[in-house]
Parts: structure tokens; C-alpha cells; sequence
């Protein structure tokens, strides 16, 4: 373990407990927030923890407990945190895999969730939000600060409106009770940025321990986070972008320094995801590595002070498969990462373009498939052009 790792341990535990009990007894605050933030939320029914006590072999409570699973939806992301009978649900996953997180959360026996966050609007986070809304008591939903055309962004809307609900768009460094735990926002939404790079990301916080979301956060959104000056550091980072070369900078994994790295993505997906770029990086720093594409449904558990992972890290550091990278995206030689500036300047391909959000995509890219006819337009030309009239490229497919 590296001499910064080692200080990092040390030091992590004694700022997170201060942290904790000034949140307990009521008197800490970030910059800007006020007592509201740390809402309590009325218990709910809790489910009984003993097994994961007794598979972890510790002593401690099952109030102490925190589970942080990481559900396997395939292309996508999708992440329960439970702490004493309370729930939080960052993300959903895509279509195909809405019903599955739904029957995954009722095996944990979430009868309600505390907090329904999506990360950003992309139809791979928020499909399985709608389930998860159609079927619990939800009590807050959080997302970024934007609109998208989609018809499951419409669908999003009706489920929460459904349970008179309106999307809270939290503010950066804002603390929020979970149980025993808590968590607090990292990213400041900026107008700017495209949808990537405003996702929501988030540190969740229980005793010494902490786990770090960026959801699809890209370098624009990575390098707003390291400029916050708040704490990156974790015990387990869920990589972003699903493993792509677009995320998992070297900078942030210096600051994060974390003990284990998931990457959630879809086995043999058309992006070739994890990217050999952010896999590189992982195994360089020797950083242990859990793959819901190779190991399915990941579970961490946290009393606090440690934290056990079923199961346990597989380490494997192969990048997604070039192969099932779509054509256009393989005759760039890209293998689905954008380098300088994307697909091929001048050339003329066809694209699909969405007139709302001024987004252009390949044709075959699961978001071109979500926009409304009315805001749907068909393209042939080249991608600097449509640079020039003010689009901006898919960070999904990369075109």
C-alpha cells in the first residue's frame, strides 16, 4: 500500500467521525445548507439482517449495518444503499431490466424508499426509476436540473407526479440522513455541461467507511468535482461511464484513492465497455476490481469501520471486446472512445439528431431510439458541421 493509501486510512475514520456525530447532534452544515437537508425520514419496516451478520462474521448491530448493492441491469447502473430499514435507489437501469430491479428490491424487502435519485436522464438509468415508482411509496426524488425529449423522461415525471412528487434538484455539498448513514452531494449542476456531465454524483457516508457514485460524469463533470475542494475520498468507487476512457481520470483516482473499484456494464455491449484506457489505470494502482458484467448482483457490507464484498473481487482488468463495438465506430479505429474530438472530421455519415437538445447520435444508439418524432431528425454530412451548428455528440455512443 502506497504511503499516500496508508495516510488516507489513517487520517479518513478520525474526519468521518467528527463528521457523523456533528450530523447526529444536529450542528454541522455545509456551506449554504441549511437544517432541512438533514430531514428525518420516518422509519420504515426493516428487513432482518442477521444472515449478512453472520456471513460477514462481525458482532456488530444490524442497525450498524450498511448494504450497498449493485444490481446487474446489464448496460447500465443501478445501485441500492440500505441502513437500518431505510433505502436510497441511485439509477434503474434500461428497459429490459426495469421488472428485475423492481423483484431485487422486494427481496431486500423495501417496502418504501427514502430516495429515488437519478443520476442524469439517460434512458440506461431512469427506465427502472419508473418501475421502482409505479410499485413503492416513494418519499423524496432527486435529479439534475435539465429536460430531456424522451418518452421515459415523460414517463419519469407521470410516476412521481403519480405520488405527488416534483423532482428536487439538490445543492452541492448538501448532507441527507439514511438510517444511521448519510450522504452528501458532490456535483454542482452547471447549464453548461451536457447531460453526462451533469449527473448527480454522490458520497455515501456510514461510520469510517464511504462509497463514491458519479453516474455518467465525464471529464467536464469529473474536473468540476476535483474543484470543489470536497472529499473524494472512498472505499469503493463505482467507475463512470460504466468503465469508459471518458471517465476515471487520473486525477480523480488520486484523490479517491479507493479500495475497490465496480465497473456496471453489459456483457459482449455495443460500446466495448470497460475501456482498456480506465482498465489500465485500475490495475496500475492495483486497485481490486468487481464486474457485475463477469460476477452479476454485487453486495457490499459496511459496520462502519470495514467493509466485505460478496463476491469477492475478480480482478479482471480485460477491457470490453472491440468486436462488439458498432462499425461506424470501428472503422474510425476508435473502439467506442472519442478521441480528439470524436468520430471522423469531414467524412459524411449519418447521424440522427434530436432538435430539442441539439444532441446528434449514431443511428443504432439506444437514446436516438427515445427521442419524440417531433424533435427527431434524420442526417447525412459530416460531424464537424454539425459542431458548427451547435450540436454537440452523444456521450453514450460516442458518434
Amino acid at each position: 500500500m502506497s504511503a499516500k493509501k496508508k495516510f488516507s486510512h489513517f487520517l479518513r475514520p478520525l474526519l468521518t467521525a467528527l463528521l457523523l456525530t456533528c450530523l447526529l447532534l444536529g450542528g454541522c452544515q455545509a456551506p449554504g445548507q441549511d437544517n432541512a437537508a438533514l430531514k428525518n425520514i420516518a422509519p420504515t419496516s426493516a428487513d432482518s439482517d442477521a444472515n449478512i451478520s453472520a456471513e460477514c462474521g462481525s458482532d456488530t448491530s444490524a442497525e450498524d449495518l450498511l448494504r450497498f448493492h449493485v444490481i446487474d441491469v446489464g448496460q447500465g447502473l443501478s445501485v441500492l444503499v440500505e441502513s437500518d430499514g431505510h433505502f436510497l435507489l441511485y439509477d434503474g437501469g434500461d428497459r429490459s431490466a426495469s421488472s428485475a430491479v423492481v423483484t431485487y428490491l422486494r427481496k431486500q424487502g423495501t417496502e418504501s424508499l427514502d430516495y429515488l435519485i437519478a443520476s442524469h436522464y439517460d434512458a440506461d438509468h431512469i427506465n427502472g426509476l419508473v418501475g421502482a415508482l409505479n410499485v413503492f411509496p416513494v418519499s423524496r426524488i432527486m435529479g439534475p436540473d435539465y429536460e430531456a425529449s424522451s418518452k421515459v423522461y415523460q414517463s419519469l415525471l407521470a410516476a412521481a407526479k403519480a405520488q405527488g412528487l416534483t423532482i428536487e434538484h439538490p445543492a452541492q455539498g448538501n448532507y441527507y440522513r439514511l438510517g444511521n448513514a448519510s450522504f452528501q452531494i458532490l456535483s454542482q449542476d452547471d447549464p453548461s455541461r451536457d447531460g453526462n456531465n451533469r449527473s448527480i454524483a454522490i458520497m455515501v457516508i456510514n461510520g469510517a467507511n464511504r462509497f463514491l457514485l458519479t453516474g455518467d460524469n465525464e471529464a467536464k463533470g469529473e474536473e468540476a468535482l476535483l474543484s470543489s475542494g470536497l472529499d473524494l475520498s472512498c472505499d469503493v468507487y463505482v467507475a463512470g461511464h460504466h468503465g469508459s476512457a471518458s471517465s476515471t481520470s487520473w486525477d480523480l483516482l488520486e484523490k479517491a484513492v479507493p479500495e475497490y473499484a465496480v465497473i456496471s456494464c453489459g456483457t459482449g455491449n455495443s460500446y466495448g465497455h470497460p475501456h482498456a484506457e480506465t482498465m489500465e489505470k485500475l490495475e496500475v494502482m492495483e486497485i481490486p476490481v468487481l464486474r457485475t458484467d463477469l460476477q452479476g448482483d454485487l453486495l457490499f457490507v459496511s459496520d462502519g469501520t470495514s467493509i466485505t464484498c460478496t463476491p469477492a473481487p475478480c480482478n479482471d482488468y480485460t477491457p470490453g471486446n472491440p468486436d462488439d463495438v458498432p462499425p461506424s465506430l470501428q472503422s474510425s479505429g476508435q473502439t467506442g472512445v472519442p478521441q480528439d474530438g470524436g468520430g471522423i472530421s469531414g467524412e459524411n455519415q449519418s447521424y440522427v439528431l434530436n432538435t430539442n437538445t441539439h444532441k446528434f447520435h449514431l443511428p443504432a444508439c439506444s437514446s436516438a431510439q427515445d427521442i419524440q418524432p417531433a424533435n427527431r431528425q434524420d442526417y447525412t454530412g459530416s460531424r464537424d458541421e454539425l459542431i458548427a451548428q451547435g450540436y454537440s455528440p452523444c456521450g453514450r455512443c460516442n458518434p
